[in-house]
């Protein structure tokens, strides 16, 4: 019988590519979300040194009230329940401090609105009570009313003789505000060496075809391609801004670029874009998005492919705790050579991270993915699970790992292989950043990666292994 050799087609090369994307982008967007946890966390942490600062400042209460100010002071809620519920028994009690202590204790219980009316009734009796004010601007800063809690820190720095440590405060607010008020994000631009640009699964490797189970001799026989490495540049990119429109409402914008060009590969090099803006609601604990979302993709120097859809995403913070999900429909249209990828994905990402400490984020995820495509053997299910952690070291150094596990299961069965494709997968990304090298706002990351693909099917297996050494902006 006649023996063909078949290399590998160039559609079977392009799809693994494609279906990386998703891994880049949810790294980027987790990163982004840790930081502006970070600088959240660092807001508050400044903030309960300046009230440390005052506490010692102060004397030994001499009655019931100086004893339940100094209880709200502490945060100590049991004792301030006490105090409070003795200290209005008294016919001559301070209706003042009695307003301050329940609004400290509703805020405490995470009943944030009850607490904004009672510091307001608070300053509407003593409007120059510069301690109610300040409690009332930061809760305003809890709940996102930037434009309100701005008015009302600009009102506190204006006061004479305000303390050192809470004008500091003062200032940390104000700079926390400004930040969210404008774009955020990151950029980065360096080298990168990768082992496998290609995704073969190793030289001289190769598949037989027989036309039946009594055949000896193979009616075509695919070998794989070459390994290939190479050595080029990459770049990545995101920007999230938020604007206030009316009290928690507001329009948020986010966008992402990201891509790698090889040194005399121009056909492996690719280049992504994802912007999205719509409604966003956002309080003291929860914020919610829904907007469109539009990806263009690029290969080889081409447009490859135009998607459009919509997203979702829920976000529920703690005082160390922070879930997110997020729910994404898009439709992908690819240019005519690769129409057959046409279809839609549905994304579902789920991610709860952690802080122990200041200087630990811990984080895992729980992921599910549906796509179709004009071919079934394109379309298919996948599962994945996240785990990573990031830490911050005192000598200015600080490392972020992350580790991938996937589970993708192909609808369609492949003739040639006769089989349904079945791959498990696995990435470990490793970054590590100096800080104290920073220059002109610049610093330096390293940046490791392995991926490991194992499929049923040999040909759709491959490993690969990335080095990149890149200048960070973050902003």
């Amino acid at each position: 019988m006649l023996k063909k050799t078949v290399w590998l087609c160039l559609v079977a090369v392009s799809w693994p590519a494609l279906a990386q994307d998703d891994d880049t982008q949810q790294r980027l967007w987790q990163n982004t979300r840790q930081m502006d946890r970070a600088q959240e966390r660092e807001v508050w942490e400044k903030d309960a040194e300046a009230q440390a600062a005052m506490r010692g400042e102060e004397t030994a209460p001499q009655d019931t009230g100086a004893a339940l100010y100094e209880a709200v002071n502490h945060s100590d809620w049991p004792a301030a329940r006490r105090l409070l519920a003795e200290y209005e028994q008294q016919a001559d009690h301070d209706q003042d401090v009695a307003l301050l202590a329940r609004a400290s204790l509703a805020r405490a219980d995470g009943k944030w609105k009850e607490s904004k009316r009672h510091y307001e009734t608070l300053l509407e009796r003593q409007p120059d009570f510069t301690r109610g004010r300040l409690d009332l601007a930061r809760l305003l800063y809890e709940g996102h009313l930037n434009r309100e809690a701005t008015s009302q820190f600009v009102q506190i720095a204006r006061t004479e003789d305000l303390p050192e440590s809470v004008r500091e405060n003062v200032q940390s607010f104000q700079t926390a505000l400004s930040k969210r008020d404008s774009w955020r994000g990151s950029a980065q631009v360096g080298a990168v060496w990768n082992s496998n640009i290609n995704h073969s699964p190793g030289t001289g490797k190769e598949w037989c075809h027989r036309l039946s189970d009594e055949d000896d001799e193979c009616s075509s026989v695919l070998q794989a391609d070459p390994v290939e490495s190479g050595v080029g540049a990459r770049y990545e990119g995101t920007a999230v801004r938020r604007w206030q429109i009316s009290g928690h409402h507001g329009v948020t914008a986010r966008g992402i670029a990201y891509g790698t060009v090889y040194r005399n590969r121009k056909e492996r090099g690719s280049h992504t874009a994802n912007v999205s803006a719509g409604y966003q609601f956002e309080n003291h604990r929860d914020s919610f998005t829904l907007a469109p979302v539009f990806e263009w993709n690029n290969s080889g120097g081409k447009t490859e492919q135009l998607g459009y859809g919509v997203r979702g995403e829920w976000e529920r913070s703690g005082s160390n705790w922070l879930w997110n999900t997020e729910l994404e429909w898009t439709r992908l249209n690819y240019v005519e050579r690769f129409n057959h990828l046409d279809g839609h994905m549905v994304t579902a990402n789920n991610t709860l991270t952690y802080l122990p400490r200041h200087d630990v984020m811990l984080h895992v995820g729980l992921d599910y993915q549906r796509r179709t495509a004009e071919s079934d053997v394109f379309a298919y299910r996948q599962t994945s699970a996240r785990v990573g952690a990031v830490k911050i070291f005192p000598q200015g150094f600080s490392s972020a790992f992350n580790a991938t596990f996937r589970r993708r299961t192909h609808d369609g069965y492949e003739a040639f292989f006769q089989n349904r494709r079945r791959d498990n997968e696995q990435i470990y990304t490793l970054s590590l950043t100096a800080d104290r090298w920073k220059v002109a706002g610049l610093k330096p990351v390293l940046n490791l990666k392995h991926r490991r693909v194992n499929g049923n099917i040999g040909l759709n297996s491959y490993k690969q292994n990335e080095i990149g050494l890149a200048l960070q902006k973050t902003f």
